[in-house]
């Protein structure tokens, strides 16, 4: 038996192999213009900040079905592209929209969440929780919705319903800064329908390429997904990747995975604008996010095209999501959500802020807060959620081999 199993193990792989070196490459090229435009029309004024269950938040729901609408996509639901949700106190929209092929089987979903944190404020997620101001969410999640509406255009636009092997759905959730509520609901509709999609997309923050370094998450989550990634990692986008294997991460592709579907998750490293008023579109790199919309839209169309089959797997990692915590207080740090060892690490550590002042640096690696072992982020989450304004508080962390003790003062 066992030699059996390696004989047929040995033939999947070839044919996969083959498979993955004859895919098509489309040479339409990027809108770039559209994904400035849009990025700037979901950062204005005109919608405060986008936090979900505002007065504005039906309005930015429809400028975006309008939009995918104006590319020839259809309402995936028969009661329309805005699929209205409630959950607890918060009540908002997921856009949810259809490009169906003549004689598809399956779909793969494209999607970001359109939501940020309004006008920040306590228990906002600002990381300027002092401060009520506008926060545009440019990069936060605008740039990530005009990646996946332009690579949602690129595919339709580079086939032909009747070679379509897959319908492509379109989605922008609603209350992902919330929790992922929007995609955790769409997630559980689509379970109970029986059409959960072959593998979902996500983008979040794409719009501040730098270095050529693109994160994808995910990679474990589906057989030869490094295969996939490498056959269309073409030189002239330089891009320069970044995986981890895990399906689980702080966005909407983490309640598709703990469905069982095969997930990638793009994004940029952190900076220092991230969840604060300055996270403005000026600063967005277009070209950047040309680049990723380009790869994102080659390897959805190997899926939709060419025929590639995601087989669902387990990674090592077998988290739970976390529950929302709301913080009184903020340390100044953004994490590095593509760090997979002990600890929590941090990716930057802002200027100004407590843990700066306190002498944390980027890269260092939280062990313990106040002697609670801090396993990962999530539990770094949970500790952080618990502290006041004003406390002391002890935190030992990693740099460069050495154990550093911190007073830090909140």
């Amino acid at each position: 038996m066992k030699s059996a199993s390696l004989v047929i193990g040995t033939v999947v792989l070839s044919t996969t192999v083959l498979f993955l070196c004859n895919f098509s490459k489309p040479r339409h090229p990027v809108d770039l213009h559209a994904l400035q435009e849009v990025v700037e029309v979901l950062s204005s004024q005109d919608f405060n900040g986008r936090n979900a269950g505002s007065i504005q938040d039906s309005a930015i729901a429809s400028y975006i079905a309008n939009r995918m609408a104006s590319y020839g996509f259809e309402p995936y639901f028969s009661e329309g592209s805005l699929h209205r949700f409630r959950y607890r106190n918060v009540e908002s929209w997921n856009v949810v929209m259809v490009y169906r092929g003549k004689n598809a089987s399956g779909s793969i979903l494209v999607g970001a969440h359109y939501d940020h944190l309004g006008m920040g404020g306590p228990g906002s997620g600002s990381l300027k929780p002092d401060t009520m101001a506008f926060h545009p969410g440019a990069d936060d999640n605008a740039s990530g919705v005009s990646a996946a509406m332009e690579a949602a255009r690129l595919l339709k636009e580079t086939t032909t319903r009747k070679r379509l092997k897959k319908n492509i759905i379109f989605a922008a959730f609603g209350a992902e800064e919330k929790g992922t509520i929007g995609s955790a609901i769409l997630a559980d509709t689509l379970e109970k329908m029986g059409s959960l999609p072959s593998l979902m997309i996500n983008l979040d923050m794409v719009g501040r390429l730098r270095d050529s370094v693109l994160q994808v998450g995910g990679t474990g989550t589906f057989q030869a997904a490094d295969s996939l990634l490498g056959a269309h990692l073409d030189s002239s986008l330089h891009l320069v990747l970044k995986k981890t294997e895990s399906g689980y991460g702080p966005s909407d592709h983490s309640v598709f995975y703990r469905s069982g579907i095969p997930v990638l998750f793009f994004s940029n490293p952190p900076h220092t604008d991230y969840h604060t008023p300055f996270d403005t579109p000026d600063k967005i790199n277009y070209q950047g996010m040309a680049a990723i919309v380009t790869y994102v839209t080659a390897i959805s169309r190997a899926v939709v095209v060419d025929g590639f089959e995601p087989l669902y797997r387990e990674t090592m990692d077998t988290r739970s999501l976390p529950e929302q915590v709301r913080f009184k207080v903020s340390l100044g740090v953004i994490p590095d959500f593509t760090y997979e060892g002990e600890g929590f690490c941090a990716g930057t550590v802002i200027k100004g802020r407590p843990s700066h002042k306190a002498g944390m640096q980027d890269g260092d690696v939280v062990l313990k807060i106040d002697r609670q072992p801090v396993k990962d982020i999530e539990s770094y989450m949970k500790i952080l959620g618990g502290l006041e304004a004003g406390q002391i508080i002890h935190i030992t962390i990693l740099r460069n081999g050495q154990i550093i003790e911190l007073e830090v003062q909140l």
